[in-house]
């Protein structure tokens, strides 16, 4: 799974794009040829009205570009993305849509989290954009992936256009400064610790591919893709704001990856969606050290949990996790073809371990 990024008409692969649109362009045969009885000479028609529409006005635009979420060489998910003028940072979305028949099944999420990844690699942004008030689907999708309604009747960011049957939603990153003091560095007194970017990505990969158990149990196997969408991969209702993908070295040496959402799914749990050790310093300790070090400087925070999950059948994570105090919930879910268990432990005790990684 990956995010591709268009710029120039001829870089698009049209059939793949309209794909996606098959079905809002066969609802829009009726709008543009109404006297048009055969469907198909009609469909043909709106798709060329489409693909002219971006030859001509958008890629005409500098600064206009086109996101594709792309699975398996197939293209599942679409989105276009507007600068706002004179407003540095800012942008404007339209044509959000997922082809039919793989709606349902996360693409739209996925392509929305790399997007607003692959955005804050460049700083703070504001996304903009506008959803009928009775689709209630649109609405909670958007939502969940972290926008807010911020204007009553939506009004263009590129036009100033004001529609009353819409609400204008607003998507805001506004960089990594935090005002809780969770700063990265107040993790660890052992290693040195800091946010990992997309120039990471190769050597959180060579780290991951070293534990290939851990993947045997939780497939498929690492890429820079799959790392890619990890990093971007957030919870329901939390924005990049709440994402701490971590890196913790010794000197140019990376230990340990640590993937946190602090105050999911309460304000007083702490989330671990990932924790990996470097094979090479596993059965010596580190990893559970780490463990200790970490609930530690949580408790201080405040937090009053550590929640996370391992996959059913593997007995190295269900070992690791429990012996550093690691609860069962009661709590499974089914993902991608294997079920995850949840566990927690308190911050309010102590646990002393020795040992190894896992999930």
């Amino acid at each position: 799974m990956k995010l591709l990024r268009f710029d120039r008409m001829e870089e698009l692969d049209a059939p793949k794009l309209m794909g996606v649109y098959r079905e809002s362009n066969l609802d829009n045969v009726q709008y543009f040829f109404p006297e048009e009885q055969d469907l198909k000479r009609g469909l043909r028609g709106v798709e060329q009205g489409f693909c002219d529409y971006l030859r001509t006005n958008f890629f005409a635009t500098p600064g206009n570009r086109y996101y594709v979420l792309e699975d398996d060489g197939r293209w599942a998910s679409a989105v276009r993305l507007y600068p706002v003028p004179e407003r540095p940072g800012a942008f404007y979305a339209e044509a959000l849509e997922t082809a039919p028949d793989l709606r349902r099944r996360g693409y739209g999420r996925k392509l929305m989290e790399l997007l607003l990844f692959s955005l804050a690699q460049d700083g703070p942004f504001e996304l903009t954009d506008s959803v009928h008030k009775q689709n209630e689907a649109s609405l909670a999708f958007h939502r969940n992936v972290g926008f807010k309604v911020f204007q009553e009747d939506a009004v263009s960011a590129l036009t100033g256009n004001v529609n009353p049957r819409s609400f204008g939603l607003c998507y805001r990153f506004e960089g990594r400064d935090r005002a809780d003091g969770l700063c990265p560095e107040y993790l660890s007194a052992t290693y040195q610790v800091r946010f990992l970017t997309q120039g990471d990505i190769s050597t959180v990969l060579a780290l991951c591919a070293g534990n290939p158990l851990y993947y045997r149990h939780c497939p498929p196997p690492p890429s820079e893709d799959s790392i890619r969408v990890d990093m971007a991969a957030l919870p329901p209702r939390k924005t990049l704001a709440d994402k701490y993908y971590l890196g913790f070295f010794d000197g140019a040496e990376l230990a340990a990856v640590l993937d946190l959402i602090p105050g999911f799914p309460k304000s007083e749990i702490a989330f671990w969606g990932f924790f990996m050790v470097d094979a090479a310093r596993q059965g010596r300790g580190v990893g559970s050290a780490l463990v200790c070090e970490l609930c530690n400087a949580l408790g201080r925070f405040g937090f009053r949990a550590v929640r996370l999950g391992w996959v059913r059948g593997n007995p190295q994570a269900e070992h690791f996790w429990k012996k550093n105090g690691f609860v069962e919930t009661g709590v499974t879910y089914e993902t991608n073809g294997y079920t995850v268990v949840l566990a927690e432990r308190s911050l309010t005790q102590t646990h002393s371990t020795t040992d190894g990684v896992a999930r």
